[in-house]
C-alpha cells in the first residue's frame, strides 16, 4: 500500500499555495541575507523554510500531516474519520516522514543562509 492521501481538492490547492507563498518569502528573505551583513539573525529563515518545505511535501504526497495525527480525511468535501487502519497507518508515517525531510530540507537552507 504505497498512497493513501488524506486530502484532495481545495486542501492540495491551500498547499500549493501556502509552499509558493512561503517560497516567495523564503527566496525575498535569502536575497536580503546576501545584500546585508544581518549576523546571527539569518537564522530565521528557518520558519518560512520550514513551512514552505512541509507544505509542498504535503500537496504532493496528498498527505496532511494533521489530519493524518488524528486520523481525519478531508478529500474536498468535509472532514470524516478514516476507518481502515492500514491507510492511517500509512498516512502517520508518510506524515512523520514529511515532517522530517521537511525539517531537514529547512535546515539545510538555513545552514546555507548562516554560511553566506
Amino acid at each position: 500500500m504505497e498512497s493513501c492521501p488524506n486530502i484532495g481538492g481545495k486542501e492540495i490547492r491551500k498547499r500549493w499555495i501556502t509552499g509558493y507563498v512561503s517560497l516567495v518569502i523564503t527566496a525575498l528573505f535569502f536575497i536580503y541575507i546576501i545584500l546585508n551583513d544581518i549576523g546571527l539573525l539569518k537564522i530565521f529563515i528557518f520558519f518560512p523554510a520550514v513551512v514552505m518545505t512541509i507544505a509542498l511535501l504535503e500537496a504532493l504526497d496528498k498527505t496532511c500531516i494533521v489530519n493524518a495525527f488524528f486520523g481525519i480525511k478531508n478529500m474536498g468535501q468535509k472532514n470524516q474519520r478514516e476507518r481502515d487502519e492500514d491507510f492511517l497507518k500509512v498516512q502517520r508515517s508518510k506524515s512523520t516522514i514529511i515532517t522530517l525531510k521537511g525539517t531537514v530540507l529547512a535546515l539545510i537552507i538555513t545552514f546555507v543562509a548562516y554560511l553566506i
